[in-house]
């Protein structure tokens, strides 16, 4: 059985000279994962999702890389890098992660994903995690996708990021705080979230569609739906569809120099027809932005982490809102 699941993250680089390309993971990788896998029966028995702790929250200290979250994350006792990313709909860790840490994967006749990307499609496998910790935040026997694909580009670290997704947020936490510009996570586990005093606030409602939370953003007296994406590197996105409802597709100019990184694929700004420009106005959270600057991308409209950044965010699971304080 295929299903399908959303990851919006998107990544760049800033040399498109670099050599780039995406394919499946090296045989050997695949194999022995492969060795890990577990029948439904064994999936089922070793799957909890048991949360701890169950009140108060837990801080958790951030590092922006291209504006999105990357904090250090404990699987199976081994530390790896994660984008807390509201626009992935499960939390995904990459094959050679995954095999280094222990995860195991349910055998393939019982269960795949095709995972829908920024770019394109991957088919993943589903694993689980004996332990996850975030901080003093542990969750055990938690499910997660196993991407079976990679990004070949140079990255400086030389680690892929791995994504802490929004299922795990929306199960878990009563609010979940990104505070920009503290560089610091907040993941709270009761209570109704106050916002700060004596600080601007502004909110919206959001939909969960596709597994990750969605707010309506307008402009000229049309409006569309957008994901708040935290693993998306650009700021307010709108997709070839939506310009063309706003009759701005042939405006602005072409983003040259960069290299889009996401699941289904490594491409270019030129060839995937990336551009910037701005609008009269744009309202979003209830606030008008005059001459916003949007670019014109592939995939769902986002609102993303350039924009995100100068804020405290918060994502209220029990008003259904995303708050920003500055």
């Amino acid at each position: 059985m295929t299903r399908l699941t959303p990851l919006f993250f998107c990544l760049l680089l800033t040399a498109c000279a670099v050599t780039h390309s995406h394919g499946p993971v090296p045989a050997r990788v695949s194999r022995a994962l492969e060795k890990t896998a577990m029948t439904r029966a064994e999936f089922e028995a070793a799957r909890s999702t048991r949360s701890a702790p169950r009140g108060g929250s837990v801080v958790v200290p951030f590092k922006l890389e291209d504006s999105t979250p990357v904090f250090a994350a404990r699987v199976n006792g081994m530390e790896v890098p994660m984008i807390l990313d509201t626009g992935a709909a499960s939390t995904m860790l990459h094959a050679a992660t995954a095999l280094r840490s222990g995860v195991r994967i349910l055998e393939s006749k019982a269960g795949v994903v095709a995972m829908q990307g920024v770019i394109g499609q991957e088919q993943a496998r589903i694993g689980l995690l004996s332990r996850l910790e975030a901080g003093g935040w542990m969750l055990e026997g938690q499910p997660c996708l196993v991407r079976m694909h990679e990004n070949r580009v140079p990255l400086e670290d030389g680690e892929p990021h791995n994504l802490l997704g929004f299922d795990v947020l929306a199960r878990h936490c009563s609010h979940v705080t990104l505070d920009y510009p503290k560089e610091q996570a907040v993941f709270a586990f009761g209570g109704l979230y106050q916002p700060q005093r004596g600080v601007h606030t502004a909110r919206a409602p959001f939909e969960t569609l596709l597994g990750a939370p969605f707010i309506r953003v307008s402009s000229g007296g049309k409006s569309w739906q957008a994901v708040v994406d935290t693993g998306s590197f650009n700021g307010v996105e709108i997709s070839q569809e939506v310009a063309e409802m706003l009759g701005v597709e042939k405006q602005g100019r072409p983003v040259e120099g960069i290299v889009l990184v996401s699941v289904g694929g490594t491409v270019t700004s030129e060839k995937a027809g990336l551009r910037t420009l701005r609008l009269a106005e744009a309202r979003l959270f209830g606030e008008t932005w005059r001459g916003a600057q949007v670019d014109i991308s592939p995939g769902p409209p986002r609102v993303g982490g350039f924009f995100l950044k100068d804020y405290r965010v918060t994502f209220d699971f029990r008003r259904r809102c995303v708050w920003l304080e500055w």
